[in-house]
């Protein structure tokens, strides 16, 4: 599995790498792709760290899965690259 970690709210051509074994993670200035729809068709699942949407205001909702601090750790933890 590679975690792709977004943080700027602009989307990244490296999304177009993304496959179903793998995640997004989506922080920071990020969140606000939440409300674009442009993560709804990705093949994964796609994860918000919760104090980053709340700090902005964002209702985390499906498809997303809201994550706390430890929850990210290991989440970081499961993967097997980076990018």
């Amino acid at each position: 599995m590679r975690l792709f970690t977004l943080s700027h709210n602009q989307l990244p051509e490296i999304l177009s790498l993304v496959s179903a074994e793998d995640k997004v993670l989506i922080r920071q200035e990020a969140v606000y792709l939440m409300i674009t729809g442009q993560l709804n068709s990705l093949p994964c699942p796609v994860y918000c760290l919760a104090a980053d949407a709340a700090a902005r205001g964002i209702t985390i909702s499906e498809p997303f899965t809201a994550l706390n601090d430890s929850q990210w750790l290991d989440l970081v933890l499961q993967a097997k690259q980076q990018l």
